[in-house]
This record gives structure tokens, C-alpha cells and sequence, in this order.
């Protein structure tokens, strides 16, 4: 049971771009690096969870200041808000894909909704992505997950039942099984996204009935081989039935049929309401590196830095100091702190601001995808 909830961790929105990483790298070389990242990976994962035995810790800030001091653990934050950020823009990428095709099968391919990307982001990130980062509880968005991993399930099974049934007779002749080109390199970044979980492998640890470190093995043993086998049959599936033309989100390579409409809605669907949960992470990573650039800044005893500060502001850097606060709410590490807690609206505004600005300006999530995986999928790892 816990083996299989780190293989669904595993198994996220990266794995709509895995089938153009086999056309970047043909299938062969492809499905050879998928494993190769996948067992990486796991390797990653695992001594996350040997370390926490190691040090008897429970988490990366724990186990951070164990290892290497409270002076640099600002790299952890800094680490898990540029993932969270970038797999959010990554969401509404998809939420662009998804509305637009979603409605093109409903509305008709000339009605405005289908034909403005941008619109439908937009509407979705200013009346459902912002109200959901700003509840009190998440709580209730765990039955939401759970309908999401369903829907997954769902499309999983439709695009490998597709690609049995409908893929072409025989491979294009223009289709290379086993060519080591340099396009290898973007799927490797492609899916080092796709493998990362790194962030949650703490809590994971620390919920586990029976925490040794065998036990611990056999989990990421048997959770990341079920990722590994899913991805390479979807990955080979997508590619095997569009080959060549096969685009950065497989989905949208598919008309508005009836089974595809529902996969297109159900996404949809799902990735708006996975969003917050993201998105939470990721605020209180902002939030705790914006406390530790004000420690810092208030450690620094210099009479000439002070009269600059009171100057700036207008009054006093304290003064200033309790403002920020107040405007971003608690910190994740103070005992007073609690999710359910408002966060601070100006702050979440900001934020879902920052990942909507960027996301409305790109249309291939697997560009998206591979820069996730590029620039933050190894240094999580």
C-alpha cells in the first residue's frame, strides 16, 4: 500500500511528455535512458530515507542542519520553490491544453473558448487556481487527489488501448528504433522531471508503520518499478501511435472523441485542484527564504547599513521587518505556524501571478517539462 502511494507520487503530469522524449532520442536509446534515470533515481530516493535513519530526522531541514549547518540551508528552499514553481507553470500549460480542447468537442473548434488559449487560463487561474491557493484547509482536497490519480489511471488505459487498436500496421520507414543522436539529451531531461518525487520522500519516511531500512528499500524497490513499467509502456504506446508527429502532451494529439473528451475534462479538472497543493510548498518555501534574507539582513551590524535602511523604508527596518511578516504570514518552521492558517492574500497573489505570467507565454509543456527536469530535477536529486 505505501509502495504503490510512492509510485502514484511518482506517476504525475510529466508523464504526458514521455512519448516525444522517444522521438527526440528514438525508442530504443529512449527506453534505455528512461530506465537508467528511473534507477538513479531510486537510488536518490532510497538514501533520503537512509539518511533520515542515519540521523534520526524526519525532514530535509532536520537532516540539512545535521549534515551541513543551519548556515546553508537556505539551498533547500530556494530548491523546492524553483520545482514548485516550475511544475506550476507546467499545470497551467496542461490547463491550457486540456480547456481548450475540451471545448473545441463541446463548443465547436471556432467558438472563442476553443480558440483562445489564453483566455481560458486566465479565467481558470483568476476564479478557481487563486481562490483554491488562498483556502484556509487543504484538507478537503485529498478526496480530489484521490479522483485525479483516478482519472490518471483512466487516461493511461485509453492511450495504451488507442495505440493496440489504432497505431499504423508498420513503423514509418523515416522512424529510426536505435539512432544515439544528441537529441538523447532533452530526454534525459525530460525525464528526470518525470521521476522526481525527492521532495515528498521525508514525510513518506516518516509515515511509514514500520520504518527500517530494509523495509525502506523494499518499498522504493517495488514503487519506482511500477513507475518504470508504466512509463515505458505509455512512452512506447504514445510514440508507436503517432511516431513522428507525436507532440509534447500526447493528449493533444487526439480529436474530440467521446473517451479523449472525457480524459481532456478530467485532467482539466484534476490538475486545477492538484495545484494548491503544490503551490503551498512552494509559498512556504518563498516565505521561509524571505524570513532568513531578513535575519540575515538585521544580523549586520554596520551603522552605515542601518542609516541606508532607514532611509529606503522611511522608518525603521523593524518596523519594516514586522510589515513583511504580517503580509506573509507565519513561518513553516515557527511553533505557532498551522496550513490551515490564511496565508497572506498579497503574497499568493504574487505568486499565482509569477506562474501564470510565464506559463500563458508557452504552449509545449514538454518545454516546460524539460526544463523542470534540466535545471531542478537533478539538483533535487
Amino acid at each position: 500500500m505505501e509502495g504503490s502511494s510512492i509510485a502514484l507520487i511518482a506517476i504525475g503530469a510529466g508523464i504526458f511528455s514521455l512519448p516525444v522524449g522517444l522521438r527526440y532520442a528514438t525508442p530504443i536509446p529512449g527506453l534505455i535512458v528512461l530506465g537508467t534515470i528511473g534507477l538513479l533515481s531510486a537510488s536518490s530516493y532510497w538514501m533520503i530515507g537512509y539518511c533520515c535513519i542515519a540521523c534520526g530526522v524526519k525532514s530535509f531541514r532536520d537532516l540539512w542542519n545535521v549534515v551541513l549547518g543551519q548556515r546553508s540551508a537556505w539551498i533547500i528552499d530556494v530548491t523546492i520553490f524553483l520545482n514548485g514553481w516550475i511544475t506550476l507553470i507546467c499545470y497551467i500549460i496542461l490547463i491550457g491544453d486540456f480547456t481548450t480542447k475540451s471545448f473545441e468537442g463541446l463548443l465547436g473548434p471556432d467558438h472563442i473558448l476553443a480558440k483562445k488559449r489564453a483566455l481560458c487560463q486566465t479565467v481558470i487561474s483568476a476564479f478557481v487556481l487563486l481562490p483554491l491557493s488562498l483556502a484556509k484547509d487543504l484538507q478537503r482536497l485529498a478526496y480530489t487527489s484521490i479522483l485525479g490519480l483516478i482519472v490518471l489511471v483512466y487516461v493511461l488505459f485509453v492511450v495504451i488501448q488507442d495505440s493496440i487498436l489504432n497505431s499504423p500496421p508498420e513503423i514509418s520507414e523515416e522512424v529510426h528504433l536505435c539512432e544515439w543522436n544528441f537529441g538523447i539529451f532533452e530526454a534525459i531531461a525530460l525525464y528526470c522531471h518525470a521521476f522526481v518525487a525527492h521532495y515528498n520522500a521525508p514525510k513518506i519516511f516518516s509515515e511509514l508503520a514500520n520504518p527500517t531500512l530494509i523495509r525502506w528499500t523494499q518499498l522504493v524497490g517495488i514503487a519506482y518499478s511500477v513507475a518504470f513499467v508504466v512509463y515505458a509502456e505509455f512512452a512506447w504506446a504514445g510514440f508507436r501511435r503517432f511516431q513522428l508527429s507525436v507532440e509534447g502532451n500526447v493528449l493533444k494529439n487526439y480529436g474530440p472523441q467521446l473517451n479523449i473528451l472525457i480524459a481532456w475534462l478530467g485532467m482539466g479538472f484534476s490538475i486545477a485542484f492538484t495545484y494548491p497543493l503544490v503551490f503551498n510548498s512552494a509559498r512556504e518555501a518563498a516565505i521561509n527564504l524571505t524570513l532568513i534574507a531578513r535575519q540575515t539582513l538585521s544580523s549586520i551590524d554596520s551603522p552605515r547599513f542601518r542609516q541606508l535602511q532607514d532611509g529606503y523604508y522611511g522608518s525603521s527596518w523593524q518596523h519594516r521587518s514586522e510589515q513583511l511578516i504580517r503580509l506573509l504570514g507565519p513561518s513553516p518552521d515557527s511553533p505557532n505556524h498551522k496550513l490551515s492558517q490564511k496565508p497572506g492574500t498579497k503574497t499568493t497573489f504574487l505568486l499565482v501571478l509569477l506562474t501564470y505570467v510565464v506559463a500563458v507565454r508557452c504552449d509545449d509543456v514538454g518545454i516546460a517539462n524539460a526544463l523542470a527536469g534540466s535545471v531542478m530535477g537533478c539538483s533535487l536529486v
